[in-house]
């Protein structure tokens, strides 16, 4: 029985894109090799209402012969079935239209799961902004969330009777490649991966007048553009044009990005392609988004790919001690965004 239920399961998730399957995509979506019991399977498919053949197909003149075309037909959605659910949402969404249109709360489920534990839990951080993806990571632990789904929020923001800016999160333009802060030598600079971080940075820095993150004071942030930091020379030459900074010595240079595996090959990129300057990660910033990740369920990594990578040096580097794999969860391809230091996070960071 299991296993007819396992078969049903797969033939709804067929029908997400088309509403017929012939015999030999059935057999592909079962992965039943053995024709009999193939044969026997779709017999009680058939028999159970969920396929109905298109006799207009044809057979497939095999023995037993099945039909080359098969409609699948869907059950009603129990959506009973669904009314706890509804009522255990949070009060500042409208649960009274969910038990009327529960149709639309399967719509609105992915999003209503991670809001609603939001506004039970932690409703005080909407009355301060966060960019956009920090905001998205804060409530569903995907920073992108937003930027993949964005008419549908705004759909169930309206269906709830809540005001299109009740996130209370801002857009990041496409900022200039640096803030100068101040100019002193030494200089400290900090080059931060992702373009929301850098603009919460500077957006902090700017309405604070503060630049002394986490202990270390910033004279300069740096936009890295994904790889446009680790072209050969690139920062080298950029400070000397820009801040007339002629020797290693003139600078003091930190690194902060996401941990994963292209994060982590970024920095080490950027210091091989400037190898005359001492490139460090910002260690306390780092460890900050490993404490606050502890116990989270982490998104899964965009990138896929095995890039190799020295995780005991990086450890290393940020001042942790590779006993104990503090990075594990790379190798379940997980990662942290560094996004999940948000404006209220960081704020509390900057001195």
């Amino acid at each position: 029985m299991s296993n007819i239920r396992n078969n049903t399961d797969r033939l709804i998730d067929w029908t997400k894109t088309k509403k017929t399957i012939t015999d030999i995509e059935l057999q592909k979506l079962f992965h039943q090799p053995d024709y009999q019991a193939f044969y026997n399977l779709i017999t009680e498919l058939l028999a159970q209402g969920v396929l109905e053949p298109v006799k207009a197909s044809g057979q497939n003149g095999r023995f037993p012969a099945l039909f080359n075309k098969y409609r699948i037909k869907t059950p009603p959605t129990d959506y009973e079935a669904y009314h706890d659910q509804i009522r255990c949402l949070a009060p500042a969404l409208n649960i009274a239209a969910y038990l009327q249109k529960p149709e639309y709360y399967l719509k609105h489920q992915d999003l209503l799961e991670g809001l609603s534990k939001y506004l039970w839990d932690q409703p005080s951080l909407l009355k301060q902004p966060m960019s956009r993806k920090e905001r998205s990571f804060s409530i569903w632990g995907k920073e992108k969330m937003l930027d993949g789904h964005l008419p549908l929020v705004r759909e169930v923001l309206r269906f709830n009777g809540l005001p299109e800016d009740f996130l209370n999160y801002y857009d990041t333009p496409e900022p200039f490649f640096d803030y100068v802060r101040e100019r002193s030598a030494p200089m400290t600079i900090l080059i931060v991966e992702n373009k929301d971080t850098w603009f919460t940075l500077r957006k902090l820095m700017q309405e604070t007048e503060k630049s002394n993150l986490a202990g270390t004071k910033i004279q300069v942030l740096i936009y890295g553009e994904g790889n446009k930091i680790t072209k050969p020379g690139a920062l080298t030459g950029y400070l000397k044009e820009m801040y007339g900074l002629d020797t290693p010595l003139q600078a003091h240079i930190l690194y902060f990005g996401d941990i994963d595996y292209e994060g982590i090959r970024l920095y080490y990129r950027t210091g091989k392609a400037n190898s005359d300057l001492n490139i460090l990660p910002f260690s306390r910033l780092y460890q900050k988004m490993i404490q606050l990740a502890a116990g989270r369920d982490l998104p899964c990594s965009p990138d896929t790919r095995q890039i190799e990578v020295d995780l005991q040096d990086f450890l290393n580097k940020i001042g942790l001690s590779p006993a104990g794999n503090k990075l594990e969860f790379l190798q379940r391809g997980r990662y942290i965004p560094q996004e999940i230091l948000n404006y209220q996070i960081l704020a509390e960071m900057l001195e």
